[in-house]
């Protein structure tokens, strides 16, 4: 059913004890708004529109202390301004379990993709392929997906690791293929493709302190 919201809103996952699990994605009328992640910002102010989209990502399970049973998902409820939307919209719900990127549609475009986008591009090796890093610090948070294999997470701005690993038996000589699912936020004009280098950036897990600042964009 249609929100009919014509007026600018905050949406937001408050209630207390029970912050959504992990981070959450939100879309007015299929455009990018913003993110909210569990405890550290639950609020969003939206622009006018009539449809909103939350995408949910699991992030990993914490496997001690008193969150141990760290259920997934929006665990309580989601308000828009002072009404709850939980119980009163009529939500439409699937998964996204991104096993079998190969399979999805894609088509060739002349504009520069949102954030929730799959992209998929091509790359040729020369010769026998060797060990690889895949260079995404132009990008800010998703997957990506080398010749059908799931290669991993990426979200430089968090780090400490900035490349991803991709094994020589995941490549061929040839034509490759990769598959990145961006949730957070495009390259800049001009940016919009990844480094394969052959050398890793683990980073350093003594200066590594998390940014709360990263969550309020």
């Amino acid at each position: 059913k249609p929100l009919q919201c014509k007026y600018k809103a905050v949406v937001s996952t408050q209630s207390t004890g029970k912050d959504p699990r992990d981070m959450v994605y939100v879309f007015a009328d299929d455009k990018y708004i913003g993110k909210i992640y569990r405890s550290v910002n639950k609020k969003l102010v939206l622009p006018s529109f009539h449809k909103i989209g939350l995408l949910v990502e699991n992030m990993g399970r914490v496997n001690y202390g008193p969150f141990l049973h760290d259920y997934k998902g929006i665990i309580g409820d989601v308000k828009l301004g002072g009404d709850m939307l939980s119980k009163g919209a009529d939500w439409n719900i699937w998964s996204l379990p991104l096993n079998n990127t190969q399979s999805a549609k894609f088509q060739d475009i002349t504009y520069k993709p949102g954030p929730g986008s799959l992209m998929k591009g091509q790359f040729t090796i020369h010769g026998r392929p060797a060990d690889t890093w895949v260079n995404l610090s132009k990008f800010d948070k998703g997957v990506i997906f080398v010749n059908g294999r799931n290669i991993g997470r990426y979200w430089p701005v968090a780090g400490p690791q900035k490349h991803l690993y991709v094994p020589s038996v995941f490549l061929k000589s040839g034509q490759n293929e990769m598959i990145i699912f961006e949730v957070s936020a495009m390259p800049g004009a001009g940016e919009l493709f990844v480094d394969l280098v052959d050398k890793p950036d683990v980073g350093s897990c003594e200066s590594y302190e998390l940014n709360k600042s990263i969550f309020n964009y």
